[in-house]
């Protein structure tokens, strides 16, 4: 998966800044306004990603100011991808605080700082979203996985781990229907345990099996607190296991 470009800017259209992995700079920030637009006047909700020839766009709008704006171009836009904005949107909210209704050089330099280096470490995360997802699901049974995959795609009308990053509550719902909460639970679980066997680094003096009520906790969380609630406290987690990845701690 190829990192093709990346774009913060104001929800106004300003820009802050913006990087291309390859050739020239080209004015995004119109085409992204733009979109936003369309969206509001037709009343169809916020944009997530859009899907050209060649390329797709994933847009995040900020977490505590709504905004910022950060825009991915990726070869194809999927969980990891999605991945990559989530964690570049929590680095940048935090350097920048709320913005002001004007676009300054010390807002470009702090985005820069965070951003430019990403492109030379975002390959330094594995799927480990997908990875872990493969292997719970197996555990249930040879052919569950295509089962359950597709049960969730025809749900959200998308790779349903697009579904489990970005809106984690709606996720555990959908799939407390299918398996029920005990057995949702234990499906995490399962993710977690495969994540600690083939990531041992990060979960070095874990015990993989006292986790489960903090696990069982956590989806208590995301099932019962509101949307925002639940999205910040897996943000958070997929933050921190980035950070080990990114500063190359695991091998």
């Amino acid at each position: 998966m190829t990192l093709l470009a990346i774009v913060a800017l104001h929800e106004s259209g300003l820009p802050i800044y913006k990087k291309f992995k390859k050739g020239r700079e080209r004015p995004m920030e119109p085409l992204i306004a733009a979109i936003l637009g369309l969206a509001h006047e037709l009343k169809i909700g916020d944009i997530s990603h859009v899907r050209f020839e060649k390329a797709d766009l994933i847009v995040l709008r900020g977490f505590y100011d709504k905004s910022l704006l950060i825009a991915l171009l990726v070869e194809r836009a999927d969980h990891m991808s999605y991945t990559w904005g989530i964690y570049l949107l929590r680095k940048i909210e935090k350097a920048l605080g709320k913005l002001p209704d004007f676009v300054n050089e010390n807002m470009e330099i702090k985005v820069r700082e965070i951003a430019e280096p990403f492109f030379d470490k975002f390959r330094q995360i594995p799927d480990f979203i997908g990875e872990s997802f493969t292997y719970a699901a197996q555990k249930f049974g040879p052919m569950f996985y295509s089962s359950l995959f597709l049960i969730l795609y025809k749900r959200f009308n998308e790779d349903p781990l697009i579904k489990l990053v970005r809106n984690p509550k709606e996720f555990t719902i959908e799939l407390d229907k299918f398996l029920g909460e005990e057995s949702t639970n234990h499906f995490f679980f399962e993710m977690f345990r495969y994540f600690c066997e083939t990531y041992s680094n990060i979960c070095e003096g874990i015990d993989v099996a006292d986790v489960r009520p903090a696990l069982k906790r956590l989806l208590n969380t995301v099932r019962k607190k509101s949307k925002k609630q639940a999205t910040e406290a897996v943000w958070s987690i997929l933050e921190q296991v980035i950070d080990v990845f990114i500063a190359g701690e695991v091998g």
